[in-house]
C-alpha cells in the first residue's frame, strides 16, 4: 500500500504547486487533488503542467476528489441538476485522465425529504450508469464514496448498488472514518473486497462525534489494516483531514508519520 494525502490537509490559500512540493518534501507517495469549478477552467496544457510537476517530484496523482456533487446532486428531483452532475462526472474523468489519475471520486446522491429513498436509488443509479460511459472513454474508474449523505449506510446495500450498476468502470472509494459511525470498517472492507479501488483514512471519536487525525480517535486500525491485507488491497491510503490552525504543514507531517506506522515502516 502507498501513502497518499488529500490536498484539503493544507490551507485553502495553497496553490497546486505548493501542495505538490510540500507533499513531496514530507515524503508522501501521492497526492489527491480536489476538483472545483475554477480548476475546470484549466486548459489541457495547464493540466499537463500539473502532471509533469508531480512526475518531476516523484509523486503519483492516483485519484481526484471533489465536493461538487453536494451541489450537483446526481439524485436530485430536478433533471437539470442531475444533468449538471452527470456533466461534472464527465469533466472530472477528463481532468483525471489529463493529470494521470485513475480514480474520480463521486458522491452518488444526497438524500432530501422530498425524494423517497427508492426513487433516490433509481435516480442516482440512472445518472451513474450514464456517466460511466465517460469514465470508460477516459480510462478512469468512478469511485463511489460512502459519505454522510443518508444513502448506502450498510456494506450490503453499498455492494448491491454497485452490482446493479454493473459497469467495470464503477467501483468503491472506501472511507474508513465515514464508515465507523455506521459500523465496523473492517467488516465493510471484507464485504466490499475486490470492489475497493481507493481508500480514505481519517480517525473518528465517538464521544465528541468528530473526525480526528489518525490514532487520535476510536478506530481499531490494526483490524482495518488486517482486513485490507486480507482482500489484497495494494493501492493508496489517502489521508483526508483538515489543516491544524497553528501551522500549515503540521497536519500533513503528522499524518505522514501515522501512515508510516500503519504500514509497518516503524
Amino acid at each position: 500500500m502507498k501513502r497518499g494525502v488529500n490536498a484539503w490537509i493544507y490551507p485553502s490559500n495553497f496553490k497546486i504547486n505548493d501542495i505538490l512540493k510540500n507533499s513531496s518534501s514530507i515524503g508522501y507517495d501521492g497526492v489527491e487533488l480536489n476538483l472545483d469549478e475554477e480548476m475546470l477552467k484549466m486548459s489541457k496544457s495547464e493540466r499537463a503542467i500539473i502532471r509533469e510537476m508531480a512526475e518531476s517530484l516523484g509523486l503519483e496523482l492516483p485519484s481526484l476528489s471533489t465536493a461538487l456533487f453536494w451541489k450537483y446532486n446526481l439524485a436530485s428531483p430536478d433533471p437539470d441538476v442531475r444533468r449538471k452532475g452527470i456533466e461534472i462526472v464527465r469533466l472530472g474523468c477528463e481532468f483525471a485522465s489529463d493529470i494521470g489519475a485513475s480514480v474520480f471520486l463521486v458522491v452518488p446522491a444526497v438524500a432530501t425529504a422530498d425524494v423517497p429513498y427508492q426513487n433516490m436509488w433509481e435516480l442516482s443509479k440512472r445518472s451513474i450508469i450514464e456517466a460511466a460511459k465517460s469514465a470508460e472513454n477516459y480510462g478512469v474508474t468512478i469511485g463511489i464514496e460512502n459519505v454522510w449523505n443518508r444513502f448506502l449506510y450498510s456494506p450490503l446495500e453499498f455492494r448491491r448498488f454497485i452490482e446493479e450498476i454493473n459497469h467495470p468502470n464503477v467501483k468503491v472509494y472506501f472511507d474508513v472514518g465515514n464508515a465507523f459511525f455506521m459500523g465496523f470498517p473492517e467488516q465493510w472492507i471484507r464485504y466490499l473486497a475486490e470492489l475497493i479501488v481507493c481508500v480514505h483514512v481519517k480517525d473518528f471519536q465517538m464521544s465528541t462525534m468528530r473526525f480526528k487525525p489518525l490514532f487520535e480517535g476510536d478506530i481499531n486500525w490494526q483490524k482495518v489494516m488486517k482486513a485490507l491485507k486480507e482482500i489484497g488491497y495494494d493501492g493508496f491510503l489517502n489521508v483526508e483531514i483538515s489543516p491544524y490552525p497553528g501551522h500549515p504543514l503540521k497536519a500533513a507531517i503528522d499524518s505522514k508519520l501515522a501512515l508510516d506506522i500503519l504500514l509497518g515502516i516503524f
